[in-house]
């Protein structure tokens, strides 16, 4: 397991003598508005469902996110968090030569360490704003089983255009393309937008609601799939996977989509204003260079005398904890990213940036 995901914040709390709720955790992409109204309450009044076991194989819960996506009830897995699918792609698939487009997230490429798969990378560069050249990707596509690509991209926000992702798939059928959805809530309708209404033979699309919903102590996630990869999967989903009140939850969610829609058009609005506000705020500081990105979180690069290391140790004298992405393959130790939270947390952070980098 990679050391240095964000949301770290019980071991930074340890180490600086408080409890985690006195740091401002702005490492974790979590959405700030999150939960929806409501859900909290009604999970306290579904308490008693621990007491027996969950849904074996969550099929309520996969049916409404299928419904959601106008595929069929068989094409939807239910997980212990997209992590649970993660770690388990390259065994479904027989993955022996990977692709990561990056710099992403680390588990892609851990997860084919653990089942002996060769794993490369495609690393895009900041002075193309992160976009991949396609020519170039392409040969470096060639002769992979199966490609990796967060879509918007963790840590760079890169959001790929719908159509150019389609042809890249249909370009290669006999690789399979995992896509990674978990921060498209935030970037566009996902429901209209994502990948799995490509409708491709070989693509395989992962989706989150820990994120956007903010429920990421619920674990759960999903695997959308052709129904003819579906089976090469299940053998690897235990049951019982998805625990009662993590069940509960979604269930809430999908089934009162009037609540639901406003929330996440809601979330999208304020991530895209508050976003830009801090991006203003900072927009002076020539030793720091935010990444342009669809997401609500920011990429910067240190370009001054301070490093990742240093300005992460600065602000952590104020509890405010960030991401150092120098762990990140692709990226250097000057590249940091900032979770955004409530308008007050943004302008604090802006401040205490202003006053530090140099």
């Amino acid at each position: 397991m990679i050391i240095g995901h964000g949301g770290n914040i019980h071991d930074v709390a340890a180490k600086l003598g408080c409890e985690a709720t006195d740091i401002i955790d702005m490492s974790s992409n979590l959405n700030p508005l999150g939960p929806p109204d409501g859900l909290a309450r009604f999970l306290i009044d579904q308490m008693e469902t621990i007491i027996s076991l969950p849904e074996v194989n969550s099929k309520k819960i996969t049916g409404l996110l299928a419904d959601k996506y106008g595929i069929p009830h068989e094409g939807v897995l239910a997980g212990n968090g997209t992590t649970q699918f993660i770690y388990s792609i390259p065994a479904a698939l027989g993955t022996r030569k990977a692709l990561v487009v990056g710099p992403s997230y680390a588990d892609y490429k851990d997860a084919c360490t653990l089942h002996q798969a060769d794993c490369d990378y495609y690393l895009t560069r900041a002075e193309d704003g992160f976009a991949p050249d396609m020519d170039d990707l392409v040969k470096a596509v060639d002769g992979k089983d199966t490609v990796f690509i967060c879509n918007p991209n963790n840590p760079t926000g890169f959001l790929w255009d719908r159509d150019a992702l389609a042809e890249l798939c249909r370009a290669f059928p006999e690789t399979f393309f995992v896509i990674d959805e978990s921060y498209l809530p935030f970037a566009a309708d996902s429901y209209g937008t994502s990948a799995i209404g490509l409708r491709l033979p070989n693509v395989i699309v992962l989706n989150s609601m820990s994120k956007i919903f903010r429920i990421p102590g619920l674990r759960v996630g999903f695997l959308l799939a052709p129904v003819t990869l579906i089976y090469r999967f299940e053998k690897y989903i235990l049951p019982w996977s998805v625990n009662a009140l993590a069940q509960e939850a979604v269930g809430y969610i999908l089934e009162n989509p009037a609540l639901t829609d406003v929330f996440l058009d809601t979330s999208r609005r304020f991530a895209a204003e508050e976003k830009q506000a801090f991006l203003s705020s900072i927009e002076g500081l020539g030793a720091l260079q935010a990444v342009p990105g669809a997401t609500y979180f920011v990429l910067a690069r240190l370009t001054g005398s301070m490093d990742a290391a240093g300005l992460c140790a600065e602000l952590l004298k104020d509890r405010i904890l960030i991401r150092n992405c120098g762990n990140f393959v692709g990226l250097d130790d000057r590249y940091v990213r900032f979770s955004l939270k409530d308008q007050d947390t943004n302008r604090r952070l802006a401040d205490r940036l202003r006053a530090i980098v140099r």
